[in-house]
Parts: C-alpha cells; sequence; structure tokens
C-alpha cells in the first residue's frame, strides 16, 4: 500500500525540541519554578502544631437549679449518716465531694480532683474553707468531728453561693 508508506515518515514543518534552542530549558526551568512557588507558599502558611477547636461557649448556669439539686443531695448524705449508713470519714468524704462537684457545675473549674492548696489558688475560698474542716475525718480514722456542723457547713457553701 502506497499510503502506508506516507504515514509513516514525518511531516516536513515538525520540528523536535532540540531545534528551538536552549529556549525549551527555560520554559521547563519557569514550569518547575512555577511548582516550586506553590510548593513553598503551601508549606509556608500551613498550619503547625495540632490544631485544637475553639472551646464551646459558656452555657448559662441556672443557678438556682443547681443549689437545689446540691441542698437536696446534701439532705440524702445528711440522712444517709443519720441512718447509720455513713461513719463520719464517710461523710466527710461524701460532703467534700458534693462541694467539689458543686463548684465544678457552678463555675466550671475542675475542683474534684483539686486539693485544698489548689482550691484556694482557684478563687474558691468558701468551697476550701468547708472542704478543709472535712480534712482531719477524711483522712484519719479516729478524728472526731461534729456531723452537723459539717453538714451545716456544706449547705451554707451551696445556698451563699453567688
Amino acid at each position: 500500500m502506497p499510503g502506508a508508506e506516507l504515514a509513516l515518515l514525518p511531516a516536513p514543518d515538525t520540528y523536535g525540541p532540540f531545534g528551538y534552542g536552549p529556549w525549551w530549558v527555560l520554559g521547563v526551568a519557569m514550569l518547575l519554578a512555577v511548582a516550586l512557588a506553590y510548593g513553598l507558599a503551601w508549606a509556608w502558611t500551613r498550619p503547625r502544631g495540632i490544631l485544637e477547636p475553639p472551646p464551646p461557649p459558656p452555657v448559662p448556669i441556672d443557678v438556682r437549679s443547681v443549689k437545689e439539686k446540691y441542698l437536696g443531695m446534701i439532705d440524702e448524705v445528711a440522712a444517709e449518716h443519720a441512718a447509720g449508713e455513713l461513719d463520719a470519714r464517710g461523710l466527710a468524704q461524701r460532703l467534700s465531694l458534693v462541694l467539689r462537684f458543686f463548684a465544678h457545675e457552678s463555675t466550671g473549674v475542675v475542683a474534684e480532683v483539686m486539693t485544698l492548696r489548689d482550691l484556694g489558688e482557684a478563687d474558691l475560698p468558701t468551697v476550701r474553707g468547708a472542704v478543709e474542716q472535712y480534712y482531719p475525718s477524711s483522712f484519719r480514722r479516729a478524728a472526731r468531728h461534729d456531723p452537723e456542723s459539717a453538714v451545716d457547713a456544706a449547705r451554707r457553701v451551696v445556698s451563699t453561693w453567688m
């Protein structure tokens, strides 16, 4: 076939890349420079480190209902002590925990895991004062204290809050 031989021959007006001289090298260098610029822009502007989401907006707290809830809890602890289910040590520990959770729910401060010093530094002086009263009974088996004054101190902290 005579037409098949013509298809294999290159067209007389096309030139290979080396026929353009050194300009093709400049074009490739410019393409590489643009790609490098995009790569550097991405590397320079990407966020560094671990991203943390912003904290959620503060939820308004209904202080009255929180107070009622924790006064009810204090009454439950006092009733358990009066029924003989809690000894003096258990009463002190439970009241301390109730006050710590109350402070956490009222302010957002993680008071349930704080030491006595941390409570003072966290600007929770009333909670610190009551919890300080419970420390001897919480950590010593033979400590004696007045259960009524312990319950009254917890009620006073919750009822006089904000």
